[in-house]
Parts: structure tokens; sequence; C-alpha cells
């Protein structure tokens, strides 16, 4: 098979799409040596920086992959995709599947055989958290993934529901296959090196009883960061005097709420927002955490709180969307929405230490069911079904 990939993810997408396409890709070229691959890249600026970074998330590039540079904008090759414009007058290669890793990346036109990924439908779940214009946006360009791909990957059964619900998707259309948590989320016993790298972005770490509840995502109101905040301001103060609240992540749409809460409750130098956090060190964060807690009221999939069981931290998590498939029995579920429950949770896991070291336990065995390499064997299984359909 001759397998093309827009691969643009890759380069500007920090976090979560990117993520997915640097390991499914990774992952994919060390299974597979007998496909042809060909990654379609856009910019026209910087060359040699890209190529790097290219280099740097995929490593050395297997004989069986070619790189295929556009010098354009990304945008424009997005919006040439989004018409009627036929994309085989740029993309000149004969090939057999054409894949995105997400929706917009498919095009109206120009190959037989197409498939993509689907990682959530927060749009039409949540459209006030994207504005109504960026979410009719959105619902064109999966309207037209789901007409013209002959598969869709669903990150979880719960995306897959979503799909069949809001999009009218057939069942038979759509493949389920799960991310995973990046080997680098393990148990570290280096406590030095943890202190070290948690004191790049929490000075307050270097008191040597410092000890935190974590969270990490974008920093945006379908995280529901404010009801967690909420919830900690709850806890009694012997608590409030030990743990402090990290929330880490880059700002995202009208994080503003969440600085008027943590405001509001007077909690500044109780909640520490550090920002956006290297690949590198976030295992060192993880593992530095007491609690990871992940209120969230929607996710596709749910990968900080899988990297967080990775890590052998004890977890609290949403009982909403595709969590409770992720999490299993590793993790305390609560109704988001409802603040007694997260406080609840909370004061179990620091009062109860039998139940946390149990949680703790069980949050390994729990992300080992989820693996990048089980990811790509399924994907490449999936690129062979759909090459081989009449």
């Amino acid at each position: 098979m001759k397998i093309g990939i827009f691969a643009n993810f890759l380069l500007f997408e920090p976090a979560g799409i990117g993520k997915y396409s640097q390991n499914l890709l990774k992952n994919l070229f060390k299974i597979d040596h007998k496909n042809q691959y060909f990654l379609y890249f856009s910019f026209f600026r910087h060359r040699q920086v890209r190529l790097k970074l290219i280099q740097k998330r995929l490593g050395k590039l297997p004989k069986n992959v070619k790189i295929r540079i556009f010098s354009v904008p990304a945008a424009w090759l997005e919006t040439l995709f989004a018409s009627s414009f036929d994309v085989e007058n740029i993309i000149k290669d004969p090939l057999d599947i054409y894949f995105s890793p997400y929706v917009s990346g498919i095009p109206k036109k120009g190959f037989k055989k197409m498939v993509t990924t689907c990682h959530d439908l927060v749009f039409l779940r949540f459209p006030e958290h994207r504005g109504k214009k960026l979410s009719n946006y959105y619902l064109k360009r999966h309207k037209t993934a789901v007409r013209n791909c002959q598969k869709i990957i669903a990150v979880s059964e719960s995306t897959k529901k979503d799909l069949q619900k809001f999009l009218a998707v057939n069942p038979s259309k759509i493949k389920v296959i799960y991310e995973a948590a990046d080997a680098r989320f393990r148990p570290i016993k280096d406590q030095k090196k943890i202190r070290k790298i948690i004191g790049r972005y929490l000075p307050h770490s270097f008191n040597p009883d410092f000890r935190y509840i974590l969270s990490v995502g974008t920093l945006e109101p379908r995280k529901n960061l404010s009801k967690l905040v909420e919830a900690y301001s709850m806890l009694p103060h012997q608590i409030l005097r030990k743990y402090k609240l990290v929330l880490v992540g880059a700002k995202g749409w009208n994080e503003s709420e969440l600085q008027k809460t943590i405001n509001n409750l007077n909690l500044k130098d109780r909640v520490l927002l550090p920002g956006f956090v290297k690949d590198e060190d976030l295992p060192y964060i993880y593992n530095g955490a007491s609690i990871f807690a992940y209120p969230s009221l929607y996710e596709g999939f749910g990968l900080p709180p899988l990297e967080a069981l990775a890590c052998g931290i004890p977890v609290v998590a949403s009982n909403l969307s595709s969590l409770p498939e992720v999490m299993g029995r590793a993790a305390l579920l609560v109704d988001p929405t409802k603040e007694e429950e997260i406080v609840k949770a909370l004061k179990q896991l620091i009062f109860e230490p039998k139940l946390a070291k149990k949680l703790a336990s069980r949050g390994p065995e729990q992300a080992k069911k989820f693996s990048w390499i089980k990811t790509a064997k399924e994907t490449l299984k999936l690129f062979e079904e759909v090459y081989q359909q009449k």
C-alpha cells in the first residue's frame, strides 16, 4: 500500500492531536517496513528548523517513509482541502489510502479511500465553549469527513456513541482504537530529580514539606477547573495548610473565569498556575503530586488522567463521557458538577492512605491496557481493511 498522511499537526499542535500524531506515526514506522508512507507538511519558512523538529519528534525515518513539503502556509493548504479544489493537483503521489489524524485534513474530494480520527465532538456537546462561528466550521469539517471517509477512528466508545448520536454515522463505519500514555509516564523513584524539575515551575517546592494536588490540561471551562478550585476551598484547613492546588496547562478559551474564581476565593497563594510544562518534564510533575484531580465535563479519551495512573498517582476523575472506560477501577469517579463529591473523594485519598495506596498500585496496571504499539497495529489493520474494500 501507498499511504499518504497529513502530518502538519505534528509541527503545529504541541498537545492533543500533535501528541497523537507523534505517537501513532512513531509506532507505525516501528512495526511496518513493507508499506510506503508519504508525510505531507506545508510551510514556507524556517525549513531547516521544521525538518529538525520533525526528526526530533519522529526520530530517524525508515526507508519506506518519505517527507513531502508544500511551500504554502498551513492554513492556506487546509483551506484548499476544505474547498472543492482537487488536491490531486497538489499531491502527485499515487495513493491507496489517505489518512488525516484529525478531520480538518480531509478534503471534499481528491482521494478514493480516506480514513480519519475523531477525537471528540466538544463543539456539538458544548458549542458555547467554541463560539457559533468556530462550532459551525468544525461541524462542516466533520460532515465532510463523515461523508468522504471509508472509516472513522473513534478514540473511545463514548466518542463512537457521540458520532452516532450527533452526526448519524453508521456504526459499521466507525472503529474504536484507543490512545495510550507514552512510555515516559511511569513511577519515578529519584526524589532529588523530581524536586529539581518541579522547582523549575514551582518555586514553592523548595520547601521540603511542599505537597500538592495536581490537574493537567488546557485552562478552559470544559475542564471544569473552577469547580475544582471551589471544591479545594471547601477542604478542611488542616488540608489547605499542607496541600496546594497546581493547575498545569496553557491558557485556553475564557480562562478568565478560572482566574476570577481563584481571586474571589482569595486563593492566589494556594492555587498555582505554572503554565505549559515541557513534555520531558511532565512525568516528574505527575510523580511529585500527592493526588491527581480531573473533573472534566467532557473528554473524547482523557489522556492526562491515564498518564497520572501510569505514574502511580491516585486519581479522582469525572464519571462522564469516556473517563469511566479509560479509568476502569483504578480511580475514584465523581459527579464533576457537585463540589461535595469532589471534596469527599479528595478527603478520602488524604485521610485513607490504604485506599490511596491501593489505587496508586492499580494505576500502572490499568495504563498497561493501553499502548501505542497496539494503537499502531490496529490502525494499520484498519488501513488494510479499507485498501481491500471494493
